[in-house]
This record gives structure tokens, sequence and C-alpha cells, in this order.
């Protein structure tokens, strides 16, 4: 199934998953710690979803947030945000992968979109998107499956308290499917699949893309909660990760004497 028909079927009980409280003390901690100050700048929010962190951008002082999804349903309930409280946020169906602003921007952010490529060439093509959509010297952060820490058998309950499973064949081999389970609060569950390459996949397709400090950043938790307990475990299997690159600025020209 493609992303775009599978995410169609469960665009509201995604949407609803946005609640649970690891999206909140270690996805959204993360990811607007590593970003930093938005305001004034453009942001371009690939694979947006129903548009949560659109929204939470253009709350921070964006001038400008677009949304990419290709799932027409994901995009319909962000266009339905967006009316019911106007931010002035815009989203667009389309792959992400052949998408291009009108002019570049000063920040894209990848939240969960890099985990849907299969092989090494469909990884490229998104990192290029992304490169293509920054101005130089811009920066790209991301959110993703940990492909670095795939989940060994029978570790899938240690995650269920946070409202997620994550399972795949272990050792994962390139293009496998990690599948990830969601119970919501009220009991609804739905799944849908990540894939797996390698790190040293991401990493050279990154360069290919012309990126050429890309790193991984460990997600974080916020710090009201560092010292509860009930966390311990999520950090313990670390099954998510944040990571962040720049496109290059073009060389100084040396000033004429």
């Amino acid at each position: 199934m493609k992303p775009s028909a599978e995410y169609d079927d469960i665009a509201e009980e995604y949407q609803a998953s946005k609640w649970l409280p690891f999206r909140h003390y270690v996805e959204r901690y993360t990811l607007l710690d590593l970003l930093g100050d938005v305001r004034g700048r453009t942001v371009l929010d690939m694979a947006c979803g129903e548009g949560v962190y659109a929204r939470q951008f253009k709350r921070q002082g964006a001038t400008e947030v677009t949304g990419v999804d290709v799932s027409r349903e994901m995009v319909a309930l962000a266009q339905a945000q967006e009316r019911a409280e106007p931010l002035g946020c815009r989203y667009v169906c389309a792959d992400a992968a052949d998408f291009t602003p009108d002019a570049p921007v000063d920040a894209v952010t990848a939240i969960y979109l890099l985990n849907y490529a299969r092989t090494r060439a469909e990884l490229e093509r998104f990192c290029r998107a992304c490169h293509r959509a920054l101005r130089p010297g811009g920066r790209l952060v991301g959110f993703n499956d940990n492909v670095r820490r795939p989940p060994p058998p029978g570790s899938a309950q240690e995650l269920a308290k946070y409202g997620f499973e994550r399972t795949c064949a272990f050792p994962p081999s390139e293009g496998d499917a990690i599948r990830y389970r969601m119970t919501l609060h009220d009991d609804r569950v739905f799944e849908f699949d990540n894939y797996y390459l390698t790190p040293a996949t991401y990493e050279a397709a990154m360069r290919a893309a012309g990126f050429a400090d890309f790193r991984w950043v460990d997600a974080r938790l916020e710090p009201s909660e560092r010292e509860d307990p009930f966390w311990r475990d999520f950090f313990a299997h670390a099954p998510l990760t944040a990571f962040t690159a720049r496109k290059a600025a073009p060389p100084t020209k040396p000033a004429r004497r």
C-alpha cells in the first residue's frame, strides 16, 4: 500500500495520536529545541500530516509556513484546522520528493519523512528535495525511526505504555518494514509501516544530496519530566531519533584590493 492510501485510511487516528505523551515531552521538545528560533524565518514542513508542527512554527513567529503531505486526508485535516483557527499556514498535497517551493526557505523540517524510503534511491530523492528547497546556509531538521537501534525480538511490549509498539525482522535488511502499532487513549488501535535503511545509507544519501554536515541527534526529554521514572524504558530502547544538516553557503569571494 502506498503511504498516501495508508494514511488516508488512518488520518483521524494519526491526528489523535499527537496527544500521546511522548509526542509532547520527547518529539516536540527535541524538534523545537533543535530547530531554534524561527521568528522571521520561512519554514517548509515536509510530511506535515495534519499540520500540528506547521501551526506551531507559525505561532512561534515564522513569517511563512508551507506544509506538504502526500495524503489527501491528512492535508484536508490540516486545512480544516486552518479554517477553524487561521494562522496563515499553506498546505499542499504532493509527494515531498517532487515538491519545490516557489522560493528557497530558511528551514526545512522532515518529521517522519525519510523513514518511508525503502531504497537508497528513494531516500536520495527525499534528501535532494529538502536540499533543493533550502536557501544557502539553511537548515534541515527532522525526526525519524531510529535506524541506529532496530527493535530486537521480544521488545515490543517494552514501549506499549507509551502508546506504541515497534517490531521488525532482526537483524533487519535494507528495505525491511518496521511495523508501528499505535494505541490511543480511547483504546483505538491503528498500524503503519516505516522502512529500514542502514545509518550508513542515510549518511551516504545526505552526502549525495549535497549536505556536508548531516548528524544524528539523540531524542531528548523535556526537563520537567527528567526525574520521572516513567520514561526510563523509552530512552533505554531509543525508538526515535532526530537529525540535522545544513546546506552549505557559497564560498565568499575575496575582496578586491
